[in-house]
C-alpha cells in the first residue's frame, strides 16, 4: 500500500496580507524608532513582531502523512504522529467553518473534536482514534483527495 503525502498552504493572498500587516507595523516601529529614540516599549513591540513572523513561517503549511503503518499531520513544527492499530474509522467529510469557527487548528463542539484546516480546501477526512490514555478524538484533516487518505490508511470508504 502506498503511502499518502500533501502539503497544504493558506491561500497566497493571505500571505499577502499578513506581510502588508507585518510590513506596516514594522515601518510604523522604525518611524516610532526616529523620532522618538531607542525605549524598553519600542523593543518590546519588535520582539513581538518577530515573534510573530516566526509563528506565521512555521504554520504556514498544513502536512498530511497517511500509511499503513501510521497517520501524522500537524502545522509546522507541531505535529501528531497516530500509529494504525489506534485507529477507528476515517472518512471522507466537507468540512464546518460553522462547526470550528474558522480555519487552522480549531476546537470542534464536541469534546475530544478538532479540525486542522486550511481555507480553500473545503473537504477533507474525518479521523476517530483513541490515543495513548485510551481517550477518543475526531480530528478533521483538510486534504485535496480524502478518499487517498482512507485508502491509504487501509480503510474501506463507509
Amino acid at each position: 500500500m502506498e503511502t499518502y503525502r500533501e502539503r497544504l498552504t493558506w491561500p497566497l493572498w493571505l500571505h499577502g496580507a499578513v506581510v502588508l500587516v507585518w510590513g506596516a507595523a514594522f515601518v510604523g516601529l522604525v518611524l516610532l524608532l526616529l523620532r522618538h529614540g531607542p525605549r524598553i516599549d519600542q523593543a518590546v513591540a519588535a520582539a513581538i513582531l518577530l515573534v510573530v513572523a516566526y509563528v506565521w513561517w512555521r504554520v504556514r503549511h498544513l502536512d498530511v502523512v497517511a500509511g499503513a503503518e501510521a497517520l501524522e499531520f500537524g502545522f509546522g513544527g507541531g505535529r501528531r504522529r497516530v500509529p494504525a492499530d489506534r485507529i477507528v474509522s476515517a472518512e471522507p467529510e466537507e468540512y464546518s467553518a460553522v462547526r470550528y469557527m474558522g480555519w487552522g487548528y480549531r476546537l470542534g463542539w464536541d469534546k475530544g473534536e478538532r479540525a486542522c484546516s486550511v481555507l480553500g480546501y473545503p473537504r477533507g477526512v474525518r479521523v476517530c482514534f483513541d490515543d495513548e490514555r485510551g481517550r477518543r478524538w475526531n480530528v478533521f484533516l483538510s486534504c485535496r483527495s480524502p478518499e487517498s487518505v482512507v485508502q491509504a490508511l487501509g480503510r474501506k470508504e463507509t
